[in-house]
């Protein structure tokens, strides 16, 4: 057995005379849906596959009657929890809902549009076993499609970020997509990140905050820009605007000593580039 497959075990083992069916999962996966079945069929299948195997999966399901069967059907192994929950509920309520029903020790989220590769969820409990400090995050590469592969760029070397390094580059823009990152559930339900459409990026920087970062720079999940029912394609960009600016102004008015410098660099390169657009017209 090698260091890396070492490390794994430290973090998963029992006592030998507790059932593996009577102890909780080391991960949970929470993945909101809402009507797609061909879509979380292929998320559904990439979690099965997944080398590491002590997961559960929890897929907030707000689908029709039709479709709950269906979706019921894909998921029948046992390590998979189909919750209803409210009509309409956004994505943000629904993680959330999702991480308050985890078992697991660790937390991460998958679109049900989204999908992992075999290995992703066995290299970041090897991060997380290998006694690297105090994290509170760790992320990998999201690689982008609709017909072109696009990695997400990064602004880390692979490795640990000290505090609150990844919240304040995280501020100036979203670098870590919601299918990638990956915290301990306990870490998770200190933050309420419920109240806004960008959850997934507003937990990240509070957890950047606090704790240092480990970025792992391997493709590791995989963002599917061409379904037509995307949450993007529902609000308007004006929307999107406003969301993100109430997210940047609560953290700001929370967290001065962090962030008021990344709001300051924001501007001033938001200025000059509005600048260089008028010399350039």
């Amino acid at each position: 057995m090698d260091a890396h497959q070492e490390a794994v075990v430290r973090l998963t083992q029992n006592d030998d005379d507790t059932p593996k069916s009577d102890r909780p999962p080391t991960v949970s996966i929470i993945m909101p849906n809402k009507d797609r079945i061909a879509l979380a069929k292929r998320a559904i299948d990439s979690v099965l596959n997944q080398s590491f195997k002590d997961w559960e999966l929890i897929i907030m399901d707000d689908s029709s009657i039709e479709n709950k069967k269906k979706i019921c059907e894909i998921g029948t192994d046992s390590r998979i929890r189909i919750l209803a929950r409210p009509p309409n509920t956004s994505v943000a309520l629904a993680r959330t809902f999702g991480v308050d029903n985890a078992l697991g020790e660790f937390v991460t989220f998958l679109d049900s549009d989204d999908y992992y590769s075999s290995d992703r969820l066995e290299r970041h409990v090897s991060v997380w076993s290998a006694g690297r400090g105090q994290l509170g995050l760790s992320w990998d590469i999201c690689v982008e499609f609709d017909g072109n592969l696009r990695p997400m760029k990064q602004p880390f070397d692979q490795g640990i970020v000290k505090r609150p390094r990844v919240a304040k580059r995280l501020f100036i823009s979203n670098f870590i997509h919601a299918s990638s990152g990956f915290t301990r559930t306990e870490y998770a339900r200190t933050i309420d990140f419920s109240w806004n459409i960008f959850s997934d990026w507003l937990l990240f920087m509070r957890l950047g905050e606090k704790y240092d970062g480990y970025f792992i720079n391997e493709p590791l999940s995989f963002r599917d820009l061409g379904a037509d029912d995307r949450v993007s394609n529902q609000f308007t960009l004006q929307f999107f605007y406003s969301q993100s600016l109430s997210v940047r102004r609560r953290l700001l008015r929370s967290n001065p000593k962090v962030y008021f410098l990344p709001w300051v660099a924001r501007d001033l390169s938001r200025l000059v580039n509005r600048f260089k657009g008028l010399v350039r017209a």
